[in-house]
């Protein structure tokens, strides 16, 4: 009624901390505490998602990189581990520069990165952005005053609605990568079925 006075009980809690807390949360479990790069899990999450998406459809062709930094262990026991990590954050900054803002780089754990290209028109898209990677690799990083010159060899699996699960994608990646070292490093290859055997 107007003119009469209504009483309202209640109470108030700021949860902005919890809240926040929350979020560091679910950000530290998908996401390499060193780079701030997404990990190996949410990763996968992403590539399993594209591969649902290409089986179900006639989507845009993908590809998943593999690298794996050259002579890393070498950085490490020459130069020590602060160095390396100094190295590892670097070269993530790097790896950025040369993806488009719908690609998904990864860092699947020591030396060892994953890129997913998702709608490109074939796989030569992959091997430009392969080559783009070394043009930025010829450039020192500079750590800790040196100057330390690094280089990748790159693995690329052409997606196909073939694949069932997003660890076969990669685990093929992985072995063009290994072909790459095998070749003489800081190179890239694209995987070849025959790698099986």
């Amino acid at each position: 009624m107007p003119g009469k006075a209504t009483r309202i009980a209640g109470s108030q809690t700021d949860i902005t901390e919890r809240k926040l807390a929350e979020q560091r949360l679910l950000h530290d479990a998908f996401h390499d505490a060193l780079t701030g790069l997404r990990n190996r899990s949410l990763f996968i999450d992403r590539l399993g998602r594209t591969l649902r998406r290409a089986r179900h459809s006639e989507g845009p062709a993908f590809a998943v990189l593999f690298l794996d930094l050259d002579r890393f262990k070498g950085v490490n026991d020459s130069l020590g581990h602060m160095v390396g990590d100094q190295l590892l954050v670097a070269f993530a900054r790097r790896l950025e520069d040369c993806l488009r803002p719908q690609d998904t780089v990864a860092r699947l754990g020591g030396d060892e990165f994953a890129i997913l290209l998702d709608d490109i028109d074939d796989v030569t898209d992959a091997a430009r952005i392969a080559e783009r990677i070394h043009g930025e690799l010829s450039q020192p990083f500079l750590l800790g005053g040196q100057e330390v010159f690094a280089t990748a060899s790159i693995g690329i699996a052409a997606g196909a609605a073939h694949y069932e699960r997003p660890d076969d994608l990669l685990r093929d990646a992985d072995m063009a990568m290994y072909r790459a070292k095998s070749l003489g490093k800081a190179r890239h290859e694209l995987f070849d079925p025959d790698l099986h055997h």
